[in-house]
């Protein structure tokens, strides 16, 4: 299964951002396999489909034969650890998050993206602060 791979830029530093990913793929099915201030790596195994399932089932149940070629062929060969990589890089105000993920985690890394805040955010925040501060002449 191909790798895919989701940039995107965060206002947060690199160890904020690597403990915000600990604490978020923690909690759903993947674990923490190695991590360090910069890179995370999680591993976790792909959901099988329940067709697949049920078709080894009815083959170990009714033909003994096609149940263990369905197993070996199918089954084994899915249920693989797979990779979830996150890399981070220090870039000027923020974090550049480089994730390299399989196909079947697509939505948990968008959400994860999702919660990080944007460079775009923070920077209109110390606009609005800087406007705030400068006295107003009448």
């Amino acid at each position: 299964m191909a790798n895919m791979v989701k940039s995107d830029k965060t206002s947060l530093q690199n160890d904020e951002v690597i403990t915000r990913a600990v604490q978020f793929f923690s909690t759903s099915k993947w674990t923490c396999q190695s991590q360090s201030d910069k890179i995370a790596t999680f591993q976790g195994k792909p959901p099988i489909p329940w067709f697949l399932m049920l078709a080894t089932i009815i083959g170990f149940l009714f033909f003994i034969i096609p149940g263990i070629i369905m197993y070996f062929l199918v089954i084994r060969k899915m249920y693989k650890f797979q990779n979830l990589v996150i890399t981070t890089k220090p870039i000027q105000n923020g974090t550049a998050v480089d994730i390299s993920y399989p196909n079947y985690a697509k939505k948990l890394v968008n959400r994860f993206i999702e919660s990080l805040p944007s460079i775009e955010a923070s920077e209109i925040k110390e606009i609005k602060k800087a406007e705030m501060t400068q006295p107003v002449e009448a």
